[in-house]
């Protein structure tokens, strides 16, 4: 799975300090941007993040600002970011020990950047092991509420009429309309393999799969699931392989 860091960071340069010393560390990992709270956040629920960096101030104007320990407060509160490693930034001493004994914050950096410490502290932390790929929620946004979905009870998802129709243990969710690759990369998950232009299926609830009249059988679904002809070959070597 690929990892993913996001940098909150008002400064653009200081955004971009950092992103050069993360690609000089890892040429293959993808790093999200982010110029405030808000946008963070919505990142945040996107994407399965292994580690944030958050300035504390994002706002320099206001002279009381913490937004960037507010941001890391609600991340926090999301089951999959528990335990996942936070950097602060900041020039300022008093969050301190804020950020450490109520976000658990793994390391913290003050500018300007020592590179050498900032490398070391990135490091350490994405050695951190994560928790299983599934043990995660998917998360979405319907009618100005946030949903979540535990990942581990999604059996299949099918996008119809513009809309998407998630398939789990105990119940059927209608979401927002994304494309089946929108919906991959959310997931970000190798359980998960798309079998026509409309559905993807979790694997780990496949019963049966017959190649020649294309179609799949899954635990708890009655009906069967169409294999596309475009994507069978993909879809045999993705289940073979995994």
């Amino acid at each position: 799975m690929e990892k993913r860091v996001l940098i909150v960071e008002d400064n653009e340069v200081h955004r971009q300090a950092l992103c050069k010393i993360i690609k000089e560390l890892y040429s293959d990992i993808h790093v999200h941007y982010a110029p405030d709270a808000s946008t963070g956040f919505c990142i945040a629920l996107e994407h399965h993040i292994q580690l944030f960096i958050i300035d504390i101030i994002l706002n320099a104007k206001n002279p009381a600002d913490v937004s960037g320990l507010n941001l890391a407060k609600e991340i926090r509160g999301i089951d999959k970011y528990r335990f996942t490693p936070f950097i602060f930034i900041t020039s300022l001493e008093d969050p301190k020990l804020y950020s450490y004994s109520q976000l658990h914050c793994f390391a913290y950096i003050e500018k300007p950047f020592n590179v050498t410490y900032v490398k070391e502290s990135i490091s350490k932390a994405l050695e951190f092991p994560e928790r299983e790929e599934d043990d995660r929620y998917l998360y979405f946004r319907k009618d100005g509420i946030i949903y979540s979905v535990y990942i581990k009870d999604i059996i299949y998802i099918y996008s119809s009429r513009r809309k998407i129709k998630v398939f789990c243990m105990n119940d059927e969710i209608e979401i927002p309309y994304k494309t089946c690759q929108e919906m991959l990369h959310e997931l970000d998950s190798s359980s998960f393999i798309q079998c026509s232009r409309y559905c993807i299926v979790n694997k780990n609830f496949i019963e049966h799969v017959d190649y020649i009249n294309r179609f799949i059988k899954l635990k708890y679904i009655d009906s069967l699931i169409e294999i596309g002809i475009v994507m069978k070959n993909n879809f045999k070597r993705k289940l073979e392989d995994s």
